[in-house]
């Protein structure tokens, strides 16, 4: 299963902010979930890119993937804040198992 994360004293609503305004992976990084962070981080600056070669067109990607993360993180750090303890790729949506795998 690899490493778990145990850290009690995670406050939900600060990781959902550091993860909504700081490139969609701060809080991750906070949670220790790094190798999700980095996904999420090449992920935005991807849809960015895309967005910019295509005038525009695919900007909605970019806010819509932020507040997936964001709840994501929410979700995870809820679940660290209760005490228990999480996956190093543990995703609190279930359709992330996606993107972010072991």
């Amino acid at each position: 299963m690899g490493e778990m994360i145990t850290k009690p004293d995670t406050n939900p609503i600060l990781i959902a902010v550091l993860n909504l305004f700081l490139f969609n992976c701060v809080g991750y990084f906070m949670m220790g979930q790094q190798k999700k962070a980095i996904v999420s981080v090449v992920m935005t600056f991807v849809m960015m890119f895309v967005a910019a070669c295509t005038m525009g067109m695919a900007s909605p990607l970019v806010p819509i993937w932020g507040l997936i993360v964001t709840y994501d993180a929410y979700l995870v750090a809820q679940k660290l804040a209760s005490g228990e303890s999480v996956g190093m790729n543990e995703n609190g949506l279930d359709f992330l198992n996606a993107i972010f795998k072991d």
